[in-house]
C-alpha cells in the first residue's frame, strides 16, 4: 500500500496541475507531464494563488464523479437488484453476487484518491496567505464535504474501511481498518466543520448546483444522522433543508436530473470528456441493461413516475423496460448527474418522523412525493405502526429513488431487511456475506493491516 499512496501522491501533482491548467487556458487540451521529483512541488504551486487553487477544487469534483458514476449508478443498481444486464456480460457478477476481489470495478482506489486529494488540499489550504481568507475557508469547506461523502459510500459499501487523513505516505501504507462507528464520527465532523464555512448560495459556483453550500452538507447530515438512527436529528437537519427557501419540488417528474432543477441540491457538472451518464441506460439499437421485475411491481397504478422515467420499447419483438431517468445520449447532455435533491429530504423527514411515531405526518410526506411526481391524487392511509410505514417508506424510496447512487442497498441495509429481501429476490445467489463489497486484493496484499472482508478470504 505504500507504493500505492506514492502513485496517487505523483499522480495528484500532475493531476491538479493538469486540471488547474485546463480550466484556466481552456484552449489548451494536453496535460502537462512533470517529473516525479518535482511533483510535490509542483502540487504546492496550484494553492499559490486563488484562482488556480479554486481550479484545483474543481479537479476533485470531478475526481469525485468519475469514482461514482459507473460502480454507483449502474453496478449498485445492478446488484441490489432495480435493473440487470440485458444484452453483454457488463455487470453480470454483480446481478449474481459473485464480486472477485480483482474487479476492477471496485470503487476503492477512486475514492482514496479523491480522500487524498482532500487532505492534500487541506494541508496545503492551511494557513496558506496568499489565498484570501473566505476563499480559503471554504475550499477547505468544500474538500471536507468530499471526504465526507467519499467515506460515506465506503462504510456502506466496506463496512469498517481505513481512516485516512493526512498525505503521509508512510503512515497511510500500514494503516488498519477503522470501525464504521468512528468513521461515521469522522463524516459528521467534517460536515458539521464544513456547514459553519460554506455560503447558502451557489455563487462560487457560477450559480449552477454543482459545488458544496450550506445545504448541501446540512442534506448529507440528515442522511448520515438518519443511517446513525438519530431520527430527531435527521428530521431536523431535513427540515432546514425544505424550510429553506432555496428548493422546490417539480410539479411532475419529468426534468428531474436537468442540470440546475429547482428541486437539485447538488449535482456532477459535465465536461465534453466525461462519460455521458445514459450511457448503458438509453439505447438506440440494442439495450444494455433492463429495469427487474421488482422494480416495475413497485410502482402504484397510474404513477407517473414509471412512464416518466422508464421507457418501454420493443426489441426482437419482444418489450424492454430501461430506466430512462438519464433521457439524453448527445455529447454535453443538458442533465446532470445527480447526487442528493429535495426529494431525498422529504423521505428522510417521513422515515425519521414514523421512527419517533408520528405516522402521520410520515404519511404526509410520502404523499406529497406521490402526488408531485407520480400525480397521484388519492393519498395513502397512514400506518399504524413503525415496521409497517418503514415499508411503506421504503417502497416510495425505491420508485423515486432507483438508480440514484446505491440507495436501495444502503436501505435494506440499515433497516435491517438486507437477507430477507435480498435472499428472496436472488435466492440462487444471495448470502449473508455479500452485504459487504470485497476489498481489492492488491490494496490487502499492500497493507499488511488491512484485512478481508468475511466471505472474500
Amino acid at each position: 500500500m505504500a507504493q500505492f499512496y506514492k502513485n496517487i501522491k505523483v499522480l495528484l501533482g500532475k493531476i491538479l496541475i493538469a486540471l488547474t491548467l485546463i480550466t484556466l487556458l481552456s484552449a489548451c487540451e494536453k496535460f502537462i507531464e512533470i517529473s516525479e521529483t518535482n511533483g510535490q512541488m509542483q502540487a504546492q504551486q496550484v494553492f499559490e494563488t486563488d484562482a488556480t487553487a479554486n481550479a484545483a477544487i474543481n479537479g476533485l469534483y470531478r475526481s469525485m464523479r468519475s469514482a461514482v458514476q459507473t460502480p454507483l449508478i449502474q453496478m449498485n443498481s445492478i446488484y441490489s437488484n432495480e435493473i440487470m444486464p440485458y444484452s453483454n456480460s457488463t455487470g453480470n457478477s454483480y446481478y449474481t453476487l459473485n464480486l472477485q476481489t480483482g474487479d476492477s470495478l471496485l470503487p476503492w482506489s477512486t475514492f482514496y484518491a479523491v480522500v487524498y486529494g482532500a487532505n492534500n488540499a487541506i494541508e496545503r489550504l492551511d494557513g496558506n496567505l496568499k489565498i484570501p481568507d473566505v476563499s480559503r475557508k471554504r475550499y477547505i469547506a468544500e474538500v471536507k464535504f468530499m471526504r465526507a461523502l467519499c467515506y460515506f459510500f465506503m462504510v456502506n459499501l466496506y463496512g469498517d474501511v481505513p481512516l485516512v487523513l493526512t498525505t503521509d505516505v508512510r503512515t497511510n501504507s500500514l494503516i488498519p481498518r477503522s470501525s464504521v462507528s468512528k468513521v461515521y464520527a469522522q463524516i459528521i465532523k467534517d460536515l458539521t466543520e464544513a456547514t459553519a464555512d460554506l455560503p447558502e448560495d451557489y455563487s462560487h459556483a457560477s450559480n449552477e448546483r454543482v459545488r458544496a453550500n450550506k445545504w448541501v452538507t446540512t442534506s448529507l447530515l440528515a442522511r448520515v444522522f438518519l443511517y446513525q438512527k438519530d431520527y430527531a436529528q435527521a428530521e431536523a437537519e431535513a427540515n432546514a433543508v425544505i424550510n429553506s427557501g432555496k428548493y422546490s419540488m417539480l410539479t411532475s417528474a419529468s426534468g428531474i436530473f436537468n442540470k440546475n432543477n429547482n428541486e437539485a441540491i447538488f449535482q456532477f457538472a459535465n465536461n465534453s470528456s466525461d462519460t455521458n451518464p445514459a450511457n448503458g441506460f438509453v439505447f438506440t439499437s440494442t439495450p444494455v441493461y433492463v429495469c427487474t421485475s421488482v422494480l416495475l411491481n413497485a410502482f402504484e397504478a397510474g404513477d407517473q413516475r414509471k412512464t416518466a422515467w422508464i421507457k418501454t420499447s420493443t426489441y426482437s419483438g419482444q418489450p424492454v423496460s430501461v430506466p430512462f431517468k438519464f433521457t439524453s445520449t448527445t455529447a454535453n447532455p443538458p442533465e446532470y448527474i445527480t447526487m442528493i435533491r429535495l426529494a431525498e429530504m422529504y423521505l428522510i423527514r417521513s422515515e425519521a418522523r414514523a421512527m419517533r411515531n408520528d405516522f402521520q405526518g410520515s404519511a404526509d410526506d410520502v404523499n406529497l412525493l406521490r402526488l408531485r411526481h407520480g400525480g397521484l391524487a388519492v393519498p395513502l392511509i397512514a400506518p399504524i405502526d413503525q415496521t409497517s410505514s418503514v415499508t411503506m417508506i421504503l417502497r416510495e424510496r425505491l420508485v423515486e429513488l432507483f438508480t440514484e447512487c446505491g440507495h436501495r442497498f444502503f436501505d435494506l441495509k440499515r433497516t435491517g431487511r438486507i437477507n430477507a429481501v435480498m435472499g428472496s429476490e436472488k435466492s440462487t445467489y444471495w448470502k449473508s456475506t455479500a452485504s459487504l463489497y470485497p476489498i481489492p486484493s492488491i490494496e490487502v496484499q499492500r497493507n499488511p493491516s488491512l484485512t478481508q472482508n468475511l466471505g472474500y478470504e
